[in-house]
């Protein structure tokens, strides 16, 4: 989770709140903010799911996996540390921007960054749903339309031209498809160790990387295509992916109800995080929830 504003991966945190009148029993604000944001996580792994249903036995067709060491226990480490670096990699470059006062740059790279991977995934995923109700060409056209217009709304965020509740939209549809699809094409033993390895991440960017120099030095409206503002938190796109990525990998893996649980077991995670915010005001968001969620995960895979 992240600040108002953040990259993938990150911290949570909660901004001080007013003091409060009205009666006794009114319901205060952080546990609205908790409520919105875990109705929010809840939409976007049932999504998860549902993505995962139809794209898993199209991508296992194909015969596509990441795994580009391979998947011995050294290559699938190798893997997960090639992902590492990738995003720590891009997160310095990010850092460099800021520092350089690039805004303009680094919006632009954010948008177009985020612009391909909406319309890439967002085609092949709605051509995988809409090609059993309908011919080749009428599906590939609809799913066209359907992917552009994801660019589109990107577009008129990014310009600030449509409500900022519509960047939910965004994030949580893109969340969806990369936890899908890291459920469906990164084998099992790599799949285990990126939560862990991640959420180690997420300890180091929270208390000694370059995230919280990132987050306070580029206006919070930048960051708004890769973060998500609910009630009173931030979650960076990062953490919603993992939230996203361990249930379906339950699904795609072993089973429906194992899945159930692990959503259940991620989201418990989720919630103790953000109580532990209101005492602590910054905590990484990744691992109580993936600590918990691959629990259920390892205990259903070796029963």
């Amino acid at each position: 989770m992240l600040p108002e504003a953040g990259p993938a991966g990150g911290k949570t945190e909660v901004p001080p709140q007013p003091p409060r009148n009205g009666d006794a029993d009114e319901r205060p604000a952080g546990a609205l903010g908790t409520l919105k944001t875990l109705a929010f996580i809840v939409v976007i792994q049932v999504l998860t799911l549902f993505i995962t249903k139809v794209n898993a036995p199209i991508v296992a067709q194909s015969g596509y996996s990441y795994q580009p060491a391979g998947t011995s226990s050294g290559g699938s480490i190798a893997n997960v540390l090639i992902l590492v670096v990738f995003v720590f990699a891009s997160t310095l470059a990010a850092v460099w921007l800021a520092r350089k006062r690039r805004v303009k740059i680094f919006m632009a790279v954010v948008f177009l960054g985020t612009a391909l991977a909406l319309f890439l995934l967002t085609l092949l995923s709605s051509i995988a749903v809409t090609s059993s109700y309908m011919e080749a060409y009428a599906s590939l056209y609809l799913s066209i339309a359907f992917a552009s217009s994801t660019v589109v709304l990107l577009a008129l965020v990014t310009l600030r031209r449509v409500p900022p509740w519509s960047a939910l939209i965004l994030t949580g549809l893109l969340s969806a498809e990369v936890g899908s699809y890291f459920a469906s094409t990164i084998p099992i033993l790599t799949a285990l160790l990126l939560p862990l390895a991640f959420s180690l991440y997420d300890i180091y960017t929270v208390f000694r990387g370059p995230l919280k120099t990132l987050v306070t030095t580029l206006p919070a409206e930048t960051l708004s295509a890769i973060s998500s503002k609910i009630g009173d938190f931030s979650i960076g796109t990062g953490d919603t992916v993992f939230y996203a990525m361990i249930p379906a990998l339950a699904y795609n893996k072993i089973s429906l109800s194992s899945a159930a649980v692990s959503l259940l077991a991620v989201d418990v995670g989720v919630v103790i995080t953000l109580y532990l915010l209101s005492k602590a005001k910054l905590l990484p968001g990744l691992p109580i929830p993936m600590f918990l969620g691959l629990a259920v995960l390892l205990a259903f895979y070796f029963a």
